[in-house]
């Protein structure tokens, strides 16, 4: 539906809106200048308007931000439910839609006070103009500097000059909540629409209009091949592709489908560049469609070249003096269906513990209840997955293209770090226990400092760390926390006393929406005892007592009073096997057939560097041989490779084979062994005793690496 030719609105009460400044005249790329101003002092806005009222229209009031809490996934109208179907109720009118053209300019440091919640640094500002300049363009700064906020603003001008009236958005689906808390702090005035639940209610949300739809990359490949998202609804002025993984790009489904999404302007944001040509053939296809046919046959440098004057790549280390020391957030996720029923379950039981204990029940007792909630809330029971895994893989992800380094913390050991480390093996992961020796501990501290390769540092909290500050890890995550903020805050002092803090350090807490977690994030935050309110030098001891025995029971875990509830038994956990937790890996690296298990150890090899690899016999259904090689300072490195599909543990006989035919071969400096399960520990004792001649790569590192190369 076009615009009209001429409209009369009144200008707001107490605004002035003035007509854009000449100098958005975007021109030459990277020269745009607009109202907002370069300095070394972040732009000081002096605070937000909400809900403008313009005399002479009647906009309906924006939706309130929400309580504290997960963020909300919001929609541009209200969607209701009639016999089964979803139904469209106070969609947005055109005038509406029109709203953010009529609002106080974000590109105007007189009129932005206005409208942005705070302060732009100026790294901020210097993105906002480069995207303004370009029609594709990539901000690949380091994750937690303020890229995605950039990004916003310079959409939310993009409709305010008239150059988009219709955007999309795409996050990883552990952002999705993130990304629509921003869209309504940093563009309140765009009407955006979550695309989310079942199929109908994804449908209506696509054809109601909104000016922003965001969803995650696997709803939008599901919606355009289910044909949910076709036609003129694939056509949009603006295309954000947030959370990249530029690293196996060309691994990854989603880019097939997006070369269906029309959009003249198509940004990206991603933790680093590419480093592979394919890479970055792909990214440069999905930012500039129209240069994909001139890109056969060319090479990384080349086409890095080519997408210089489109790219803005900057470190923490090089934005250090525009960065807060220390920034904290929160990410929130959504359980899957399943897994929250066995949350339920495990819920029910605990209350009904308690409620039996009556009067006896003491603090100890609801602690035992939180942490066995806090186990099940980790992993769904008998598998490596969950929300909240696979929020921490996008993280880390994006970290370590970066090539940054994070310490993860977790309370536990076997459902914690221990869990946790085949997930995040193929990104380089160590992993330090409570229980340690001073020695071990050492030895891996001192790994993880001196040795680039090695990325994640697995913790449980109240691990050794020595007298030593943790300085090289400039991000800490907490997988699942104890409710007092004083302990977190006392491991992080630990790894970052205030002296040492030579690059900013981000936080991310992992919270789940809809369970205790969300009630117990309420109550801190009433209470001022969020981690961001507590001084840092603050005791758990100081803590301990804030939240009463009643509050615990009444407010957290809800427990009935005048009764016990009844019990709900608990079904068989998922998974079975000899390795718990990865019944779901096994079955699907067994089920790929002879040819595809072949293809897939092949790219393994090349992902770990040996760039040529040659199959010694046709693939056998259990498995078979190749060859890898890569040209190193001293000269060919060659090693031998076996891999082996099977259901059980691979023992040490297996080993020793492969060992004594690279060593009868007398050209190989190495073997691999990788298997679609586990090795047992007589297997691994001996590939410790061959000194690195022999590598081990199991089911799960498998898995992820897979994961990472989009196969998975």
């Amino acid at each position: 539906m076009g615009l009209p030719e001429r409209m009369e609105v009144l200008p707001p009460r107490e605004v002035a809106i003035e007509s854009m400044p000449a100098t958005l005249s975007l021109e030459p790329p990277m020269a745009v200048e607009t109202g907002l101003r370069m300095a070394e002092e972040p732009l000081r806005i002096a605070g937000p308007l909400r809900d403008v009222s313009l005399a002479g229209t009647a906009f309906r009031p924006l939706p309130p931000l929400g309580r504290v809490g997960p963020p909300a996934l919001s929609r541009a109208y209200e969607q209701r439910w009639e016999e089964s179907h979803p139904k469209a109720e106070q969609a947005a009118s055109m005038m509406e839609c029109l709203r953010p053209a009529l609002e106080p300019s974000v590109l105007s440091a007189e009129t932005a006070a206005w409208i942005l919640p705070s302060e732009l640094r100026s790294h901020q500002v210097e993105a906002v103009n480069a995207f303004l300049g370009h029609e594709a363009f990539l901000l690949a700064d380091d994750p937690g500097t303020g890229r995605s906020v950039a990004a916003i603003v310079a959409m939310m001008g993009k409709f305010q000059i008239g150059e988009a009236r219709r955007a999309l958005m795409v996050t990883s689906a552990s952002s999705l909540r993130s990304a629509s808390r921003l869209l309504r702090l940093w563009a309140p005035g765009l009407l955006v629409t979550a695309v989310r639940g079942g199929a109908d209610s994804r449908r209506l949300d696509w054809v109601t209009p909104a000016n922003v739809y965001v969803c995650d990359y696997g709803t939008l490949e599901t919606d355009i091949e289910q044909g949910l998202l076709s036609g003129k609804d694939l056509e949009f002025d603006l295309l954000l592709l947030d959370d990249l993984p530029t690293t196996g790009l060309r691994f990854q489904s989603f880019p097939a489908v997006l070369k269906q999404v029309e959009a003249r302007i198509r940004w990206g944001l991603a933790g680093a560049p590419p480093e592979s040509a394919e890479d970055w053939v792909v990214l440069i296809s999905l930012l500039q469609p129209q240069a994909s046919k001139s890109l056969a046959g060319i090479t990384q440098p080349e086409a890095k070249r080519r997408f210089q004057e489109n790219l803005l790549r900057r470190s923490k280390g090089e934005l250090r003096e525009q960065l807060p020391v220390r920034r904290r957030d929160e990410i929130w996720v959504d359980l899957d269906p399943a897994h929250y029923r066995r949350y339920e379950e495990v819920l029910a039981e605990e209350r009904h513990r308690l409620a039996q204990l009556g009067e006896a029940a003491t603090t100890a007792h609801v602690e035992a209840a939180l942490e066995r909630l806090d186990r099940v809330l980790n992993f769904l029971p008998g598998t490596l997955d969950g929300a909240k895994v696979r929020a921490l893989v996008d993280r880390i992800e994006q970290i370590a293209a970066s090539d940054s380094k994070a310490v993860v913390f977790s309370h536990f050991q076997e459902d914690g770090i221990g869990r946790l480390q085949p997930a995040l093996e193929a990104y380089g992961v160590l992993r330090l226990g409570r229980n340690d020796p001073a020695e071990r501990a050492h030895k891996i501290l001192e790994a993880f400092r001196e040795q680039e390769h090695w990325h994640v540092l697995l913790m449980e909290m109240g691990a050794r760390t020595g007298d030593q500050p943790l300085v090289e890890a400039s991000y800490i995550l907490h997988y699942d926390h104890h409710w007092n903020p004083g302990v977190r805050l006392r491991a992080e002092m630990r790894l970052h006393p205030q002296i040492f803090r030579a690059v900013p350090i981000n936080i991310y807490e992992f919270w789940v929406a809809g369970t205790v977690d969300e009630k117990l994030f309420g109550l801190l935050a009433e209470k001022d005892m969020l981690p961001a309110e507590v001084p840092e030098e603050t005791q758990p001891t100081e803590l301990a007592d804030r939240i009463t025995l009643e509050e615990w029971i009444e407010r957290i875990l809800e427990v009935p009073r005048g009764g016990v509830p009844e019990r709900i038994p608990l079904v068989q956990e998922i998974g079975t096997g000899i390795l718990p937790g990865t019944s779901v890996l096994r079955s699907r690296l067994t089920g790929l057939s002879a040819d595809t298990l072949m293809a897939a150890v092949e790219m393994l090899m090349k992902a770990l560097g040996y760039d040529q690899v040659e199959p010694l016999d046709g693939p056998e259904e259990e498995g078979g041989f190749m060859l890898a090689w890569r040209e190193g300072e001293q000269g060919t490195e060659r090693v031998l490779v076996r891999f082996l599909r099977t259901d059980e543990n691979v023992g040490v006989a297996k080993a020793r084979a492969l060992v004594k035919s690279m060593e009868m071969r007398g050209d190989c400096q190495g073997a691999y062994l990788i298997t679609t399960s586990d090795f047992t520990a007589a297997c691994k004792s001996f590939a410790d005793e061959t000194e690195g001649r022999l590598a081990l790569v199991s089911g799960p590192e498998l898995y992820r690496h897979l994961h990472i190369l989009g196969q998975f």
